[in-house]
């Protein structure tokens, strides 16, 4: 008899977690804020980021409308990464100024001048350079020597070009996957909190952590479409590299399922803390927009000052956007992500442990 009691309270436990899973789903997909932060958003900046990547970059440079032609401007008409403008002089200045131009170049009969400005530094460095080597053509064309003394050779190794989309998008996923496991739990359990639906929930026989459970399973699964549908228009649309094809796939979902649990705990912490969407707003900011700045979601952490480098680099978002980008970028496998994965799972750890301590039903 008391086997059949147990048997039967399981089975009822098991109802209440499918309930509350699918009541769960059904409540983030008619909530708009769902779509913007775990749909929306995501694909506009990778599209963005896609369209950044595959252009390339040229460099502006203006000519004053005095120039007379010869055979430097012929070299630098040849070349299909440089921009000429013509203008006045003190125009090109300006726009010089503003950022707008590489530089300007002024040809005499037997000098060239480069003006450069520092509101454009990295730009002012390969036109100089580019400018010394054309120069260097030039005169030796001049000269008539088609055989130098020393000769530059150039070997290329076989490889695929890195884009930026190729470390953009793993960003995005994890991007998606923090607003899901800690936006959405937050303000969806402070929601349940202040109609009292979970107050009467937890009277009920179900078990509180059926309850937990399938609030998780729910943003689970929401989390792993997110991943498929930022993957496929990445894949798709703009050429994004698996670099082990279905392998890299599977390794992907794996640890964004491992995130998310991670994530979750974050999202538990924060619903017990916060009674209303007032108190929730600044305590999910306090850990999300710090975490989206730093942890090489939108750039490299390396380009970010060296002192900061540290703490940012341990965020858990960065042990995420690290371990998936080991799969994608570097073609690497589970293995070699086992420290970023270990620095994941010891953040989600402290953070159900401290949600376990101040998790209110009410």
């Amino acid at each position: 008899m008391s086997r059949q009691k147990n048997k039967l309270k399981e089975t009822n436990q098991i109802r209440a977690y499918l309930a509350m899973t699918w009541y769960s789903l059904i409540a983030q997909t008619r909530n708009p804020a769902t779509f913007a932060f775990g749909f929306i958003f995501p694909v506009v900046f990778i599209t963005i980021f896609g369209l950044i990547g595959n252009s390339t970059q040229t460099l502006t440079i203006g000519i004053p409308d005095s120039t007379e032609p010869n055979q430097i401007l012929t070299v630098i008409e040849e070349q299909s990464y440089m921009k000429l403008k013509t203008d006045k002089k003190s125009v090109l200045e300006q726009e010089l100024v503003q950022g707008k131009l590489s530089g300007i170049i002024e040809m005499q009969p037997h000098d060239v001048t480069i003006t450069t400005s520092v509101a454009n530094p990295q730009q002012a460095q390969a036109i100089e350079s580019i400018m010394r080597g054309l120069i260097d053509e030039t005169n030796l064309r001049i000269a008539g020597i088609e055989k130098p003394y020393l000769t530059l050779f150039k070997k290329e190794l076989s490889g695929r070009q890195f884009r930026y989309i190729d470390f953009a998008l793993p960003g995005q996923i994890g991007f998606a996957l923090l607003s899901t496991a800690i936006f959405g739990t937050v303000f969806g359990i402070v929601y349940l909190k202040k109609t009292l639906v979970l107050k009467r929930l937890f009277a009920t026989p179900a078990r509180p952590l059926s309850l937990l459970l399938g609030q998780g399973t729910s943003r689970l699964i929401i989390a792993l479409t997110q991943t498929v549908i930022i993957l496929g228009i990445g894949i798709y649309a703009f050429g994004f590299y698996l670099p082990h094809g279905f392998q890299t796939f599977w390794n992907i979902m794996i640890i964004t399922t491992i995130g998310l649990i991670a994530f979750l705990g974050f999202g538990y912490f924060f619903a017990g803390l916060a009674n209303d969407e007032n108190s929730a707003g600044p305590l999910v900011n306090l850990i999300t927009l710090p975490q989206l700045l730093l942890s090489g979601t939108f750039f490299p952490v390396e380009n970010l000052p060296s002192w900061l480098q540290p703490i940012a680099n341990n965020l858990p978002l960065s042990y995420f956007n690290q371990a998936i980008r080991i799969i994608t970028a570097e073609g690497g496998s589970l293995g070699d992500t086992d420290k970023f994965i270990a620095g994941l799972s010891i953040w989600g750890i402290l953070m159900y442990a401290l949600a376990a301590r101040t998790f209110r039903w009410e």
